[in-house]
This record gives structure tokens, C-alpha cells and sequence, in this order.
């Protein structure tokens, strides 16, 4: 090759669109937008902001693996490359070939890049059998809607997170990142999934939601912390977090779960109006129930074998704790296992009367 020809292949390689292809792989570098319907289907490999106008659509099929380069510009410890979205992303992975959404370092790490980031996306976006790892929020919306199936989030600061948005996740495992899911002022449906491995497990403030067959556990600080919002929880199992369901402000049903194995209480309900109904509350390092001045029955639950209390009244309203398994019918050692005002003047009282002589079996089916 010649030297004229060497210099025209160079620039004529400056010249190129920034996204181009380096071997199989399809590059996107700096800031760029797609501004037409897009298929993807491969390699890809994200070194900027990659955003996806409104009105257009994002494909990725079977197999592809979307790769972001590392850059954090303020040392803040967050990667900003990533995918932002005012279209629609549809993410079409299956059992055999996910969709694998990951870090393109060496070494990589948690917050590597920055997101799948859904904003002002009306229409309904898709992620289906895919990994998403070594974000900073796995997956992101702001006044979107979305549906999340079949998909596994691990190792991202932040597994998911969303405001003002409507998210079904379904059959989704979220695993070992720092926070598990946190959202605000969105209605969310969550069934048959897993949130386990984080710091916090779920935390969400002035939303509502319906949360059924679901596995949440091992999470260091509450497995589900709900605040100022509406609920309807059923047939989960929440175990080995230390505080199982901590509800603040809410109101709604918790319906035959299995809140066992936490290290300090079962269910904590504070300023709530909440119906506590057939659920199994063992286990638990302090109380199976701690309420805090707020209202609702507790009735045809099993409480027993926690660790100091079966129910901790720290409030000073009554608690209306009729028809329900203590471990025994005997009046002194259901006495024993509650404290309330007959412990501590001021406290309000709880009615533990007509106790079942037997746990009842949950009629929900807990994971």
C-alpha cells in the first residue's frame, strides 16, 4: 500500500459515522441517537450515551451481548455511559439465548456504566430473558411503562429503580446488588420473583402495590420497607432479612405470606391500616408483630416460637389481635408472649382473645 493510499484510509476512517463496526462488533462511541426503527443483533459495544429518540423503536434479539465502557468523569464512582430512551425498547432474549446487558472492563464492577434509563417512554417497553450487570441502576424509568419478564439483575448498585412509572415484573430474580429494587409514585405489579443478597431488599414511597409469590430474603437491613402506600401482599415468603415487612403510613392487605427467620421482627407496622390476616409469623429474632399506633385486625395468623415476644404493642392505640395461634390457647403463656399496656403504662392493650387452639393451614401459595 502506498504512503497517498495509507493517508486516504486514514482519513477516511475519521470520517466515519461514530457508529461503525470493529470486526463483529457494532460501536457506538460519544453521544449519539437513534433516530430509526433499530435491530440488534450481536455484539454491541456502548463507549458514550446512546440515546433512542421518541417514536422510534430498539430491537435486541436472541444471544446479543451489549457491552458499556467504564467513564465517570466526576469520581464519583458512577460509570455515565449508557442507553437513554424517550422511544421504546424491546428486548426479545429467550431461555436458551438472554439477553446479556454487562461492563466491558476487564475487571469489572458495580456502577461501571450507567443504565438502561426508560424516560418519558409511553409506549410499553420489554425486557424478556435477559442479564442485566454491573450497573449502576440496571434498569431505569421516569414516566414509563414496562414490563420486566423472566430476567436476572445482579451485581448493579441498584438492580432496579423508577418514579412515576407502571412496571410489571414477573419471574425475576434480583441477586447480590447493593440495593435490590426502589421505586416512588408508580403502581407496580411483582409476582414470582426473587430479591435477595443487598443492602436494602425492596423500598418504595407513595406507590401501589400488588406483590404475590415472591421470594425475598437475606437482605441485610428490611426485606420490604413500604412508605405511604397502598398494598396488597399475598402468598410471599420473606425470611432472613432483619426486618421481614416494615410498613410506614400504608394501608392495605398482607395476606397468607410466610415472614419467618428475620432477625428482629416478622411484620413492623407503624401508623398503618393494615389487614394482617393468615400469614406465619415464626422465628423471628425479637417479635413475630411490632405495631406502632395504627389500625386494622390481626386474625388467623400463626405467631410463635419468636425469640422474646409473639407481639410487641409500642403504640398507645388498642391492637385487635382476636383468633389467632399463639403456640398455645393457655391465657398466662399467650399473656407472657405479648407486651402491651399491662407491661408498660401507656402503652394500649391488645385483645388476644378466642385464640385458635391450632395454626390454620395458608390457603396462598408461598414460594
Amino acid at each position: 500500500m502506498s504512503l497517498r493510499q495509507l493517508l486516504i484510509l486514514t482519513v477516511l476512517s475519521l470520517l466515519l459515522p461514530l457508529s461503525s463496526l470493529a470486526g463483529d462488533t457494532k460501536v457506538y462511541r460519544g453521544d449519539q441517537s437513534i433516530f430509526e426503527d433499530t435491530v440488534w443483533d450481536g455484539e454491541i459495544l456502548i463507549d458514550g450515551i446512546l440515546t433512542v429518540a421518541a417514536d422510534t423503536t430498539l430491537e435486541i434479539r436472541p444471544g446479543s451481548r451489549i457491552s458499556f465502557t467504564r467513564f465517570d468523569s466526576n469520581g464519583d464512582g458512577i460509570g455515565e455511559h449508557e442507553i437513554f430512551s424517550q422511544g421504546t425498547i424491546r428486548v426479545l432474549g429467550t431461555k436458551a439465548e438472554p439477553v446479556l446487558f454487562t461492563s466491558a472492563e476487564t475487571n469489572p464492577r458495580p456502577g461501571d456504566w450507567g443504565a438502561i434509563n426508560m424516560m418519558v417512554s409511553e409506549e410499553e417497553n420489554l425486557l424478556d430473558f435477559c442479564n442485566v450487570e454491573f450497573g449502576y441502576r440496571g434498569f431505569h424509568a421516569h414516566f414509563a411503562k414496562a414490563r420486566l419478564l423472566n430476567s436476572n439483575f445482579s451485581k448493579n448498585v441498584r438492580g432496579a429503580q423508577f418514579q412515576e412509572s407502571q412496571v410489571v415484573i414477573d419471574n425475576c430474580r434480583f441477586q447480590d446488588n447493593l440495593n435490590g429494587m426502589q421505586f416512588r409514585d408508580s403502581i407496580v405489579t411483582l409476582r414470582n420473583s426473587v430479591i435477595s443478597g443487598s443492602h436494602w431488599g425492596l423500598r418504595c414511597v407513595y406507590s401501589e402495590l400488588e406483590m404475590t409469590s415472591c421470594l425475598i430474603e437475606n437482605n441485610l437491613v428490611n426485606g420490604a420497607n413500604i412508605r405511604d402506600g397502598k398494598l396488597n401482599i399475598s402468598g410471599n415468603r420473606i425470611t432472613g432479612n432483619r426486618r421481614g415487612l416494615y410498613l410506614q403510613r400504608s394501608e392495605g392487605q398482607v395476606v397468607g405470606n410466610d415472614l419467618s427467620a428475620n432477625s428482629e421482627h416478622g411484620i413492623f407496622l407503624e401508623d398503618s391500616k393494615v389487614e394482617v390476616v393468615d400469614n406465619r409469623l415464626v422465628e423471628n429474632g425479637r417479635a413475630g408483630v411490632r405495631w406502632l399506633n395504627s389500625e386494622g385486625r390481626l386474625a388467623r395468623n400463626q405467631i410463635s416460637d419468636n425469640g422474646v415476644y409473639a407481639l410487641i404493642n409500642d403504640g398507645s392505640t388498642a391492637v385487635v389481635a382476636r383468633n389467632n395461634w399463639w403456640g398455645s390457647a393457655d391465657k398466662k403463656v399467650i399473656a407472657a408472649a405479648v407486651r402491651d399496656g399491662s407491661d408498660r403504662p401507656g402503652l394500649g392493650m391488645v385483645d388476644s382473645s378466642y385464640p385458635l387452639v391450632k395454626p390454620l393451614t395458608q390457603r396462598r401459595k408461598v414460594q
